[in-house]
Formats: structure tokens, C-alpha cells, sequence
């Protein structure tokens, strides 16, 4: 069965907004035990809550960005498929912006490195290619393993669906002046 090119780009972008509204609402409905912290600290639920919003992130910008009515487009390059990324990411600004909102900016370039962004056209574009996961960043818990000044450790066990098992994590976290916590080394998965 054959989906129309607007079908699907529809059905993606609700299904991006279903996983944000569901990776916020678990975000919100955790134990709110907060404890205070000195500026040099990261609590356990800042580091879950960090995980969890660089997951939503990586999702949203391996679909490209939610689209606008019209705005999704295909073009080939080099012999691969790629794809414009949505409006509001299509400049190496706009998405650093957005990666940096949980992540250092050192970890932003790697990522844009490792995932071949170009630009074409004065626009941004990516490898056409989604990428899912059934991992619950927004339910997780952490455990700090090693801390030291500005900058934390924390093993994460991150609730795989619905499967009762876990995936452990290694997340290292740094303090960034004016910018507060971010994820300095993305998570490592731990057997």
C-alpha cells in the first residue's frame, strides 16, 4: 500500500508531537523531590531531565524538523537522498541553537559532523533516513558515578518500551557558564 508524500509528512508530524507531549508529561510526572543544589552539583533528576530533552531533540532532528504545510523536500546529491530540513533548523545557526539547549557546543559540531549536514541550495539538508527508539529517556533514573568540580558522571537505566528491561547509560555532564548543565559526552551504552 502506497501513503501519499503529504500523508506521511502528516503522520510524522504527529507523531513527533505525540512523543514530545509524552516525553514531557513523564518528564513533569516525576517524584518532584527536588534537592537543592550549589551550582557546581547536578541532581540526579537534571540529569535524567537533560537525557530525555537531547533524546527528544535527536528524534526531531533526524525527522528533519516538524513541516510546515508544503515545506518537505527530496533532492539527490553524490548518488544519496537528502532531505531540507524544516524551516525554523535549515541554517547550521538555527540547529546548533537547538542541539545546545542540552548539549555542550563541542558535542553540537561532533553531532552535525558525524550525521553529514550540508548545505545545498543556502539551506541545510540531511541523509534522508529516520531513525526510532523505544528507549523512555523521560523515565529514567541516574546514579551519579563520579563528580568532580563543574563536571558529573551518571549511569542512567533507561526503561526499554514497554519490556520491563533497561538499558544503562554512561552520561557525562559540564557546567557552562550562562548556559547551566549540558551533556559534555553523549550517552554511552553500558552492558
Amino acid at each position: 500500500m502506497k501513503m501519499k508524500e503529504g500523508s506521511f509528512i502528516e503522520l510524522k508530524k504527529i507523531w513527533l508531537v505525540v512523543l514530545s507531549l509524552l516525553l514531557v508529561l513523564c518528564t513533569a510526572c516525576q517524584k518532584s523531590d527536588s534537592v537543592v543544589t550549589k551550582k557546581n552539583e547536578v541532581s540526579s533528576e537534571k540529569a535524567v531531565e537533560l537525557a530525555a530533552n537531547w533524546a527528544t531533540t535527536v528524534s526531531l532532528v533526524q525527522a528533519g524538523g516538524v513541516y510546515s504545510e508544503g515545506e518537505y523536500e527530496r533532492f539527490n546529491y553524490k548518488g544519496e537522498t537528502y532531505r531540507y530540513m524544516a524551516s525554523y533548523l535549515d541554517t547550521k545557526k538555527e540547529l546548533r541553537a537547538e542541539l545546545e539547549k542540552s548539549v555542550t557546543k563541542k558535542v553540537a559540531r561532533k553531532f552535525m559532523k558525524e550525521h553529514r549536514f550540508i548545505k545545498h541550495k543556502r539551506r541545510l539538508a540531511q541523509l534522508e533516513a529516520d531513525e526510532g527508539s523505544l528507549l523512555q529517556w523521560g523515565v529514567a533514573t541516574a546514579k551519579e558515578v563520579k563528580s568532580k568540580k563543574n563536571k558529573s558522571v551518571f549511569e542512567l537505566s533507561v526503561p526499554v518500551g514497554y519490556t520491563g528491561t533497561f538499558d544503562k547509560f554512561e552520561v557525562t555532564y559540564e557546567y557552562v557558564k550562562k548556559s547551566g548543565w549540558r551533556i559534555s559526552k553523549l550517552p554511552e551504552y553500558k552492558k
